[in-house]
């Protein structure tokens, strides 16, 4: 997704008590929130500030980031901690969030790193009698003891299955991501997804006005966009009714 794109939103509220019931949401804002499942808990530190932070992450976040280097092993990167990778190298985009600083100031460009949480990656040597690799651009093979600095190319799923599933994606309407285009979902306050339907629905806004004579709801359409999506995910951190205290300003 572009950074200046925003996505739509439609939520169904309870004007009363100032609730979100449910959530319209297409493809791209359920990637989003899915999405939030695969970074690792130093990114999540770094993305929403770990000094605000509720809980003892931040605290143990800004622990590593002062720890003088004279405390650590040698060889240790407390970026691995600071600003970790993410393992799993099918990882997705994750959509909304906006470009956070390695260090420095703001404005300054230069610092800035990608949006999406870095991935791993594998280095081998040029020896072509060789077979290690290693995740650290730079160190020595084992076999040749020349630097392992060739960027290898690691395949998950197998090519053949990435294009049998790529052709599928197309035919379901959208490429990429984790859930099928061409289908509305349901998205509860409390972040629960599911296909949106009319049976679902109306269970769930009987059971919210269950013993409330005069429930008054009310369509509101929202644009989401980086700093909605960085207010979801500290919302998420901390609340069960994320939408409601994102998008009708209710503070926890």
């Amino acid at each position: 997704m572009a950074p200046s794109s925003k996505i739509s939103l439609k939520l169904l509220v309870e004007t009363q008590s100032k609730r979100v019931l449910l959530a319209e949401a297409g493809k791209e804002f359920v990637d989003f929130v899915f999405s939030l499942l695969t970074l690792p808990i130093g990114a999540v530190a770094k993305l929403v500030s770990a000094g605000t932070m509720h809980g003892s992450v931040g605290r143990l976040y800004q622990s590593v980031d002062l720890i003088g280097a004279s405390y650590l092993q040698p060889g240790a990167d407390k970026s691995e901690l600071l600003q970790p990778k993410v393992v799993h190298p099918d990882a997705r985009e994750l959509l909304l969030l906006p470009p956070h600083h390695a260090g420095g100031g703001e404005d300054d460009e230069e610092q800035q790193v990608p949006r999406t949480a870095p991935r791993f990656k594998l280095y081998t040597c040029a020896a072509a009698q060789c077979v290690t690799v290693a995740m650290e651009r730079g160190a020595a093979c084992p076999q040749c003891k020349q630097p392992m600095g060739t960027e290898m190319t690691f395949v998950l799923p197998s090519a053949a299955a990435a294009a049998a599933g790529e052709e599928e994606r197309e035919r379901d309407g959208g490429g990429g991501g984790y859930v099928k285009g061409l289908v509305t979902y349901m998205v509860t306050d409390g972040l629960e997804v599911t296909p949106m339907s009319a049976i679902s629905s109306i269970t769930l806004i009987n059971k919210f006005s269950a013993g409330k004579p005069d429930v008054e709801l009310a369509e509101k359409y929202v644009r989401v966009g980086m700093d909605e999506g960085l207010d979801l995910l500290r919302a998420a951190l901390r609340s069960d009714t994320v939408l409601s205290d994102v998008f009708l300003a209710r503070k926890k």
